[in-house]
């Protein structure tokens, strides 16, 4: 290339770069083609495009005068333009027919969409509040770079804050070899609420209760760290829970101050406290473990459902080949606080009572299977307990949508001899949610069948029975005397909820309305049906609130109903 050659490129470039900054950042630019080797000055035609709101004065082309038509596409070489030409719709092409199966099924959950939308524009003008949406339009002007929010702090934050920007400090190095960088943090969840509680079985409740969760956390690596966990406004006691309060019916206050260590454990990896044992990371040592008063819980609290048992767990995780992704076992022994799964009434601290159990999780291309197990005995051996349980977590990709789906299959074997903390029996447990199409919302339909006495190895005082992870209306608030209105027991049942979540104002409001469900299987007529709906609204970056209300209907019992309403604040 000679001299001019190069002057004639010079200048076409900086034409092309001159002309870019004059039309702002907003715009996005293709060259279309060079002709030949050499760009004349005027063979480059830049087409007229909208200016960012920074240069336009914030001007917004008005709705009909914003047509596709009135902009100039790709024309011929040297012609420049950001706006494709719109796909013409091929009449010959024929659509693809779905099968008989898809067809039916899909249409049967097609035909459960049909609530939302009107519902969607009820609660819109009852909530004042603009119903979410997805947005696929041409924006008609720039929306320029957007402000961050900043990072709500934790209440205390000592030598390193949590998921701040900036550098990591100089570590310390243990004689272990491995580098600590110990830092301090205080965090937790405030809950506050009034509940009115009528189900016609349990006691009438009327209440204000209070529930502080507050955890200390010393962390020493990405992977070391020592938790301490208090609930100091309601005490365990015997299987149950007193919350710090008011009784309206009573016209007393309710004292459940305590001192008692809710959570505290230390969790790390062999292979990262000792790294000197492995230099170069071929003993696959990498053992996690943890040891302690801890929450557990697997089968999504079908099997287990603790929130705080003495336990030890050891963990063996990133195995793969054969077609298995990634697996991941874990074994654990407990050996105190293990409540028990209570199928006459609330749950009940075993006496004298240890568990061990192996519990994996295997990613496949398709699913996520768990298969557990575990054993619960006795010194008496009175009320000693086997139990298995086997799911599948997967996406599925039906013809007009996609589906999550979740099924377990769990079963429940005692040794010697049934009593109501030990029965024989199988649950039968399936989740399915999905979003429809042009919404943001989401719709789940929860099924189960539960096949003579089937009990869980171990479930907390608030933990209920096994279908709590049914739905709203199968599970208690967790705050106060507030309970399930509907029986979560799994014991010769069958049942289900079908939900609607629909999402407003920009995701900060939220309406739940769901319908459930249960209908025995061993003649005692003891159905029940219920309806509720949940209202959660974001205040800010740290506080929330929620209101719950439902009716029920148990047969030969008066209609129930209950409304709450409740502050929640995490910092």
């Amino acid at each position: 290339m000679n001299r001019r050659d190069t002057q004639i490129w010079n200048k076409g470039f900086r034409k092309l770069a001159l002309s870019i900054m004059l039309r702002g950042c907003g715009c996005c630019l293709v060259i279309s083609s060079l002709q030949s080797n050499i760009i004349a000055e005027d063979s480059l035609e830049l087409l007229p495009l909208p200016l960012p709101p920074e240069s336009a004065s914030e001007l917004i082309i008005p709705e009909e005068e914003f047509q596709l038509h009135d902009f100039h596409y790709y024309s011929g070489p040297g012609s420049i333009s950001p706006f494709a030409p719109p796909v013409q719709y091929d009449h010959s092409v024929v659509e693809e027919e779905p099968p008989l199966f898809s067809e039916l099924s899909e249409g049967f959950l097609h035909a459960l969409e049909s609530p939302a939308e009107p519902m969607a524009h009820l609660f819109e003008h009852l909530l004042c509040s603009e119903h979410v949406e997805p947005h696929t339009g041409l924006d008609r002007h720039a929306i320029g770079i957007q402000p961050v929010p900043d990072r709500p702090p934790l209440l205390l934050e000592l030598n390193e804050e949590f998921l701040a920007p900036g550098f990591l400090r100089q570590g310390i190095v243990t004689p272990t070899g491995a580098i600590w960088r110990p830092s301090l943090w205080v965090f937790g969840t405030f809950r506050t609420g009034i509940n009115h509680f009528e189900n016609g079985v349990s006691p009438d409740v009327t209440e204000w209760a209070n529930r502080l969760d507050l955890f200390t956390q010393l962390n020493l690596s990405g992977t070391e760290r020592v938790l301490l966990g208090l609930r100091p406004l309601d005490e365990q006691n015997n299987g149950t829970r007193q919350f710090s309060g008011y009784d309206f019916r009573n016209s007393s206050g309710l004292d459940g101050l305590n001192d008692q260590i809710q959570t505290l454990f230390f969790e790390g990896d062999f292979g990262e406290i000792f790294p000197y044992l492995d230099p170069y990371d071929r003993r696959a040592l990498d053992y996690g473990f943890s040891v302690g008063r801890q929450p557990m819980s697997f089968q999504q609290g079908l099997m287990i459902n603790e929130d705080r048992i003495d336990a030890l767990t050891i963990t063996r995780n990133t195995l793969n080949g054969n077609g298995i992704l990634n697996y991941r076992g874990t074994f654990v022994y407990a050996w105190n606080d293990i409540n028990r799964d209570n199928l006459t009434g609330p749950n009940v601290l075993g006496n004298d009572n240890q568990m061990i159990g192996y519990f994996t999780e295997t990613d496949i291309r398709s699913s996520t299977i768990n298969a557990d197990f575990a054993y619960v005995w006795s010194n008496s051996g009175a009320d000693d307990l086997a139990v298995m349980g086997l799911s599948a977590i997967q996406r599925i990709h039906g013809f007009e949508n996609t589906y999550n789906s979740s099924a377990h299959i769990l079963a429940s074997f005692p040794t010697n001899g049934e009593t109501n903390l030990a029965g024989q029996g199988e649950l039968l447990f399936h989740q399915l949610s999905w979003t429809p199409h042009h919404t943001n919302d989401l719709i789940f339909l929860n099924t189960f069948w539960g096949i003579d006495q089937f009990t869980s190895a171990s479930r907390g005082p608030l933990g209920g029975g096994p279908l709590g992870q049914t739905g709203l209306l199968f599970s208690a608030a967790g705050l106060g005397n507030y309970g399930a209105p509907l029986d979560n027991n799994a014991s010769n049942v069958i049942g289900g909820s079908l939900g609607y979540q629909l999402f407003f104002c920009d995701t900060r409001e939220q309406i739940i309305w769901e319908i459930g469900g249960r209908q025995d299987t061993d003649g005692t007529n003891d159905a029940a049906i219920a309806t509720g709906i949940r209202y959660q609204k974001a205040l800010d970056q740290h506080w929330f609130f929620i209101m719950d209300t439902f009716a029920s209907k148990r047969e030969s019992i008066d209609p129930g109903h209950g409304i709450r309403f409740e502050l929640q604040s995490k910092f």
